[in-house]
């Protein structure tokens, strides 16, 4: 079992659902009234265990958990689930790195759902561990794989290869195949039913022909409900599909059984159901998740999804835990951690030590903040100096995002440029401690504000005065928040900034965000 990582950086971005118009006749009971984030986050984090040994069938639990989790948000903030996720996907990409992309003992189906949860994680499945998860689903003979699976491996892998805009660009012959196949597919069970409209749903087709089959599966949903006493995981499938169809579980008369909304018969049978099985804990936090932030939690839009070229194997990951320079360094978490998400580059074969004690660069250190933060690089350059950098997009991402945006006025920000660039960025110049503060007090979005003359937080450091006028805020900010601590009581704002002291100083400022 792969050790605990700290916890990274938050990420999940949804659209709303795509609107059915139908005429539906509402009943007079009132709006559910309940509020299902206690209850989402009672199950979600009874259900992490179940995930504690990695099994790659475990990984759509793995998505829906973590859906799951910020759906709770801000109601419940523990990171139980969120841990549990976290460390099921670093196997995930080890297990990746260590089939070196040959996935043919996974079948189609587990790959979308691979695919679902890293970019979930706001990973580029183009990308993982450097192999392309998403290429398993292209071409004809993936498509007739997926065929031969059945319904769910179709309707899943319609999810996957829509479920983000860059993914829908390279996959539109797939998608006209499999959706012919959910449309002419014949539904005999609420089971495939809300499969196969959570897939529509993603893809975002609106056409007359879905609008049509759409119309279908509603009569034959309201049927299904109307006509059969069902278990609360049937019942969470049909509120699902309900949601998806755009009925108002709270109202439609469709959806009132003995006076009771389905809504509420949902939610009397979670007070009076154990709750075990994986298959009804994923029906039940789909709907629920769905019930709650009205969002597709399928559907990523074109959010930048970051590509992780860190080829980590599990004999890797060991070494790096175990053997390296860094197993026994009291930032070795924190720099594992970078090195799994791929914000540091690390190559086994060329160079197996991290060097957690050399100094770093400007360019590096920005590099790390724009690659943590998952910023989409930048071509806009800035300074001149940066032309020939290893590093120019990142830094150009940085001035763009959290610089030159934040100033209405060209001359303050000239001003601002001029102050603290002096029209050079100097990307080869080690960092120093204070310059560092600058830049993680621009990350947090400061660059334009007004901070107070204060030193209050940095008085304890016996050296504070040697810091450079500029910088004093920054320091302050950095220091009252906790990102900095200092060597043996001093603040050595002069200082280089080792590797380690930026990975930790990063990771401290992810946590904060």
């Amino acid at each position: 079992m792969l050790n605990l990582l700290s916890e990274s950086n938050r990420f999940v971005s949804f659209i709303l659902a795509i609107l059915l118009m139908t005429s539906v006749c509402f009943a007079e009971n009132s709006k559910n009234d309940v509020g299902f984030q206690p209850v989402i986050a009672k199950i979600k984090n009874e259900s992490a265990d179940l995930i504690l040994n990695y099994d790659i069938n475990d990984a759509e639990l793995v998505k829906i958990l973590r859906d799951a989790h910020y759906a709770t948000i801000p109601y419940a903030i523990d990171l139980i689930t969120i841990k549990q996720t976290e460390k099921f996907y670093i196997e995930l990409q080890c297990n990746i790195a260590d089939l070196q992309g040959n996935f043919s003992s996974f079948s189609k189906k587990q790959i979308a759902d691979m695919v679902l949860l890293s970019t979930s994680f706001a990973n580029d499945s183009e990308c993982i561990s450097g192999y392309s998860v998403l290429n398993a689903l292209l071409g004809d003979e993936n498509i007739n794989k997926i065929k031969k699976e059945g319904i769910k491996s179709v309707c899943t892998a319609l999810s996957a290869l829509t479920c983000h805009e860059k993914y829908k660009q390279l996959s539109q012959a797939e998608q006209k195949q499999l959706l012919e196949i959910i449309l002419n597919y014949h539904y005999d069970n609420i089971s495939d039913i809300v499969c196969a409209l959570i897939a529509i749903d993603t893809a975002d087709i609106s056409s007359m022909k879905v609008q049509e089959w759409k119309n279908g599966i509603l009569n034959k949903v309201v049927d299904l409900y109307k006509n059969n006493e069902y278990d609360i995981q049937q019942i969470a499938n049909i509120v699902t599909s309900a949601l998806i169809l755009d009925i108002d579980v709270d109202h439609d008369d469709r959806f009132i059984k003995k006076g009771q909304t389905i809504i509420n018969v949902l939610n009397e049978r979670i007070k009076n159901t154990t709750i075990k099985n994986k298959e009804c804990i994923k029906s039940l936090l789909t709907s629920l998740v769905y019930y709650e932030t009205k969002q597709n939690p399928y559907y990523y839009g074109n959010y930048h999804l970051k590509q992780n070229h860190n080829k980590i194997t599990t004999e890797i990951y060991q070494y790096l835990f175990n053997q390296s320079d860094i197993t026994n360094h009291w930032a070795k978490n924190d720099m594992i951690d970078s090195i799994l998400n791929g914000s540091i580059y690390y190559d086994y074969s060329v160079e197996k030590n991290i060097f957690p004690n050399q100094p770093i660069t400007r360019g590096e250190f920005v590099s790390l903040i724009t690659k943590s933060q998952n910023i989409e690089n930048s071509s806009e350059m800035v300074f001149s100096d940066i032309a020939h950098s290893s590093y120019k997009n990142e830094i150009n991402a940085f001035i763009e995002k959290y610089i030159t945006k934040k100033f209405i006025s060209q001359s303050e920000k000239n001003a601002f440029l001029n102050l603290y660039f002096e029209n050079n960025f100097r990307p080869d110049d080690v960092i120093t401690r204070e310059e560092a503060a600058f830049f993680i007090q621009c990350a947090s979005g400061y660059a334009n504000k007004i901070l107070t003359d204060n030193t209050e937080n940095l008085e304890v450091f016996t050296d504070y005065k040697d810091c450079d006028k500029k910088y004093i805020n920054m320091l302050e900010f950095c220091s009252q928040r906790g990102f900095i601590s200092g060597r043996n009581g001093k603040l050595l704002p002069k200082e280089a900034l080792t590797r380690a002291e930026a990975v930790t100083l990063i990771s401290k400022l992810l946590r904060y965000c």
